[in-house]
């Protein structure tokens, strides 16, 4: 089984930042090569270190990750590979075994897979890490998406026609899809919670009936696994990683601090040095619009608790 992955790396200080070391080195350890695409201005230290795990592309700084993907995807004949991995560097992980996230997904039916799949717009396997097998890397609709990729420099654009449009044109060529964590009856139940949650805090107490159809509408949007359900990562891994943005932004006001609390007591290698990255590049990350909450109004306090991350 030959296996290729293309990390994307961004950081604005140039650095590698310790999760990521991780992270580059537990891949290296499960693929047979792995390329390194960078779109920082690299320092010495990180250029040698990235080069010392696989080959380095640096490229400028546009069109996202899929820009960077692509650039990847291009050094090498993707036909000597059995699988091919596309991964950024958004996360902490994988908090298990890199190997064994392959392991597992060997038995399942599928032609592309990632560690988890959404609803959000439509349904697709999240692209942070998606692994494509021979039958979907054959496929005359991987090889049109990437010859076709246009350079785009707005991440909402880049969400709808990359992330969502890759796996929409693999499901319309009838290819399948499969995922590392898979959502239990209670998860959803939690999500849904955590979905209502955040509309209250994006919307603040209905005042007019607008408000009150505002609210509904965006207590019944599909959840972002990442965010709705990512302390199940202190469920012995069964969600595999914590998105950097969700310990930096708390984008549904769940607890972010508290998160990031456990993780260092439950899983301190994973996450040794990761509140000190945070720290270091705040100031490149202001909070988008999007995800500005409103305060806890005082009659909703109560429902914090039922809602907020903790432990499985």
């Amino acid at each position: 089984m030959a296996r290729l992955a293309v990390l994307a790396h961004f950081d604005p200080r140039g650095a590698v930042g310790p999760h990521v070391r991780r992270q580059a080195e537990a891949l290296a350890t499960a693929v047979d090569d792995l390329v390194v695409v960078s779109t920082a201005e690299l320092t010495d230290a990180a250029r040698t270190f990235l080069s010392s795990v696989g080959r380095l592309v640096e490229r400028e700084n546009t069109g996202y990750d899929f820009a960077s993907y692509r650039a990847g995807l291009g050094t090498l004949d993707l036909e000597r590979y059995d699988e091919v991995t596309i991964t950024n560097d958004s996360y902490v992980g994988p908090l298990v075994a890199a190997r064994s996230v392959y392991a597992r997904l060997a038995g399942r039916e599928a032609d592309f897979w990632g560690l988890t799949e959404t609803d959000r717009v439509k349904h697709h396997v999240q692209s942070f890490f998606v692994t494509f097998r021979r039958s979907a890397i054959e496929s005359e609709a991987f090889r049109r998406f990437w010859g076709e990729l246009a350079v785009l420099d707005d991440r909402s654009q880049v969400i709808r026609q990359h992330e969502v449009g890759l796996s929409r044109r693999l499901y319309k060529a009838g290819l399948r899809s499969a995922a590392y964590y898979t959502e239990t009856e209670v998860d959803r139940r939690t999500a849904r919670r955590r979905v209502r949650w955040w509309a209250l805090r994006r919307t603040g107490l209905p005042k007019t009936r607008a408000d009150v159809a505002l609210l509904r509408k965006r207590g019944a949007v599909p959840w972002n696994p990442s965010t709705a359900l990512a302390d199940r990562a202190l469920d012995g891994g069964r969600l595999p990683y914590v998105k950097i943005d969700v310990l930096r932004h708390d984008p549904y006001g769940l607890g972010a601090g508290r998160l990031l609390d456990l993780c260092e007591q439950e899983l301190p290698e994973a996450f040794e040095g990761v509140r000190g990255f945070l720290a270091d590049t705040a100031r490149f990350y202001p909070t988008r619009p999007a995800e500005v909450l409103q305060p806890v109004p005082v009659v909703a306090q109560p429902l914090r608790r039922l809602v907020e991350y903790g432990r499985a």
